[in-house]
């Protein structure tokens, strides 16, 4: 469970850089930041009050 929290965490910020790098000049797309910044999140919360450190 730690590694797909891990993985999840990963994937959201690799999406939210995918979106940043290809939309550079100018403003990222709402919906990539938003699918990156849920992915993170739900790995982040099984991160931090799933697996109780």
């Amino acid at each position: 469970m730690y590694v797909a929290a891990k993985l999840l965490q990963a994937v959201g910020l690799t999406v939210i850089a995918i979106g940043f790098m290809t939309a550079f000049p100018g403003l990222m797309n709402a919906r990539m930041y938003t699918a990156g910044a849920v992915l993170f999140l739900i790995g982040w919360i099984i991160d931090r009050y799933l697996l109780k450190r």
